[in-house]
Order: C-alpha cells, then structure tokens, then sequence
C-alpha cells in the first residue's frame, strides 16, 4: 500500500490531494484520508500529480539512433528493453504500438499486461494493409522478406479484403492500421502504389464488422479526407514530410470534424524530417493546421512516430507536446489530451487517464506545473506504474 500526500493539482497550487494506492487500483483521492499504519507515504509537498502519460503512436521495435535493427524482433532487441526502460523513464506508463512484427509484438503485449515483463502496458495492431510495392514495404521496409512475412498484408493481392481483416482480427489485435499513402520518403520525390478508396472503405467496415477500430496513415489533406469519408476511427499523421499538399480549407475540417474521427499530428516525427535535403518545408503549415483542428473542437491524440530515426522513445513523447504548445494549444488541453484522450484512443479510458478511485495507479510527481509551461513535464520526480515506483527522482 502506498499513500501519496499533500500533492498540488496542476493549475490548482493551493489545492492538494492525498492518494491511496493499493493492489494497483488508485483507491482514494481526496483532500482528506485516514492513512492506514501499514502504508508507505510519500510526501510530495510543493509536488504535482498529474497521470500518467500515454504514448499514442510508437514502434516497440524501431531505432531511432541507427545502433540497432530499426524494425528488430524481440530476441535482437533484448524484449524491447530500450524503449521499455526510456518510456518509464519520461514518465511514458503505457503506449499503442501502431507498426511492429506483430506476432512477437503480440506476444509480448500479453506478457507486460499479466506482469511477467517490465515496461508500459499496451495495445497494438497486426500485420497493417497497404498497397503491392506501396509504403512501407516498398520503402523504409525495402521489401525485406522477414518484415513482409511479419508485418504487412497486400490489401489488393490473393484473399478478399474482408478475409485479411478477418485473419489479422483472429489474431487478437487490439486494432486495425491501414497505410493509405503516396509518398516515397526513401527516394523522395517518387510517389509509390496507393491502395483505392473502396479499398480503403472495405478495410474500415471490415475492422468494424470484427469490433475492431481501424487507424489509417495519411500523407496530407486529400489522403485525410478519403480517411474520414471511409469511417477511420483514428487517423495517424496530417501533413507529411515532402508533401506539397499542406493546407485544409474550413470545408475539409468540417468533414474530420463531422466524421468523428481522432487525429494524432505526430508533430516531431515530421519537424524532425523538415529540413530533409530536397523536401519543400511543411511545418509551418502543420502548426496552422493542428491549431485549426484543435480550435474546431476536433479530438487530437499525443503521438511522436517514437522509434523512427531521429523520434527516440520516450523523451520524444514531451518533445511532441512542446510542438503542440508552438501551435498554439494551451498546456491544460494538452494535458487533458496526452492523458484522456489517449486513453480513449487505446481503448482504456475506463483504466487509465485520471486519478480517479479506480483507475490504475499510474501517475507522476512533477517538481513545477505543466499546466502554466507544458514543459514542466519534464521535470520528473517520481513514476508510479500499477502502484510501483518505476522512477525515483524524489532526492
């Protein structure tokens, strides 16, 4: 049993709290509890608790220092234990996985969730659907025949549409991912195969017809627009590094808006590729359109692309706040989104996103308020994982 008191509310300094954590659950939170004499209690005056956060777009299995395989199976990757070791550092408590091996990233999501390995709960998708000769086999993949056999489904070859779905269902996928995308970023500016809209529109029933939410990956606006009309629940990225088509009219935002779908920005993974030799510069026009998104009232998840080149785990997750703060989100959204709205997005929301009695006891000790400066959540004291100390600062 642990007992956190005298904790600050962000944007509330003068209010404090006391949790009361046990077998994992978050049993009390209240200004005034009776701690039991058998607990262990921390006293985190002059502290803030804030959830834990959740990671809404990364790849277990990615390398985003080129010292490792940038796609690696559990056994070279020593059961992901980088990015096992780096989420829980930055306070990162659970994460969707949108794009691994699937059956060892399969296996290994069941063995985080019974205990058997350290690192953030989470869920993920399967194999994806994509075009033949499409992104990304065609390109980061480099039709590698272990990550094809792994990875990737041809939405336009052998079954039908709807037996793919099926069989990646049956495997237990907490999602589905489709890649609906044009852009070569390998051989940039080569545009690669792109599955069509019906296509896309079967992939998306067929995932609703297994109980299943379905993530399609887009390259800019038009993309985006086929995305909703097809009935995407969540879809990845905005506007992409190398896109020449960056802007949304009011028109296009209506239809996301109506369309009910979540957007993830992934904001650092393309400031990071910005500046790549040959590619027209986007960002500015991403900052414009996140702010138009989010002044629409269009829910936004918190999601990096961790694990790609250059988008390390982790850290990268408050880099991408930071991005969101440069759009013009004020810090309290952004919490509230990093937390609730990404707890929605893995399907969780009534286990994880607040610090309700009853929740899971993730959470984290900050030593200023993000709700003033986002970047507060970087100043980590202490992370509590399932009601375990996972990171201790507190000295």
């Amino acid at each position: 049993m642990l007992v956190i008191k005298n904790a600050a509310v962000p944007g509330s300094p003068g209010n404090v709290t006391t949790l009361l954590l046990q077998d994992g659950i978050i049993q009390a939170n209240d200004t005034d509890i009776e701690i039991p004499a058998e607990a262990s209690v921390i006293n985190a005056q002059g502290l803030y608790v804030i959830p834990g956060l959740i990671d809404a777009h990364t790849h277990m299995g990615g390398s985003s220092t080129f010292d490792r395989p940038s796609c690696g199976l559990r056994h070279e990757t020593y059961d992901y234990a980088l990015a096992r070791s780096e989420f829980l550092k930055w306070g990162v408590t659970s994460v969707r996985t949108c794009g691994d091996q699937s059956g060892d990233m399969i296996s290994f999501r069941d063995e985080v969730r019974s205990g058997a390995v350290p690192g953030p709960r989470l869920t993920c998708c399967g194999p994806f659907l994509q075009a033949a000769g499409g992104h990304p086999w065609a390109t980061v993949y480099m039709k590698d025949p272990e990550l094809t056999k792994q990875a990737v489904v041809f939405a336009d070859q052998e079954d039908t549409i709807e037996r793919q779905v099926d069989r990646i269902a049956e495997m237990g996928v907490d999602f589905i991912k489709a890649f609906y995308a044009h852009i070569d970023k390998v051989h940039y500016p080569t545009a690669v195969p792109r599955m069509t809209k019906g296509q896309l529109r079967r992939i998306v029933e067929s995932a609703h017809r297994n109980g299943l939410p379905c993530a399609v990956h887009v390259d800019g606006p038009a993309e985006m627009m086929d995305a909703a009309d097809a009935g995407a629940d969540f879809i990845e990225h905005m506007v992409a590094a190398g896109s020449t088509e960056t802007k949304f009219t009011d028109e296009m935002v209506k239809k996301v808006k109506d369309s009910g779908a979540v957007v993830d920005p992934t904001m650092i993974s393309i400031l990071r590729f910005d500046q790549s030799p040959g590619f027209p510069s986007v960002w500015e026009d991403l900052k414009r359109a996140v702010r138009q998104f989010h002044d629409a009232g269009i829910p936004m998840a918190v999601g990096c692309d961790s694990g790609i080149p250059f988008v390390p785990f982790g850290e990268s997750l408050h880099d991408e706040m930071a991005c969101l703060s440069e759009a013009g989100i004020p810090a309290s959204d952004i919490l509230h989104m990093v937390t609730r709205t990404n707890a929605k997005v893995l399907g969780l929301s009534d286990q994880l996103g607040t610090l309700e009695a009853g929740k899971k006891a993730d959470l984290l000790l900050l030593g200023s308020d993000p709700s003033k400066d986002i970047r507060s959540t970087r100043d980590i004291r202490l992370v509590v994982q399932d009601g375990h100390i996972v990171t201790d600062r507190m000295v």
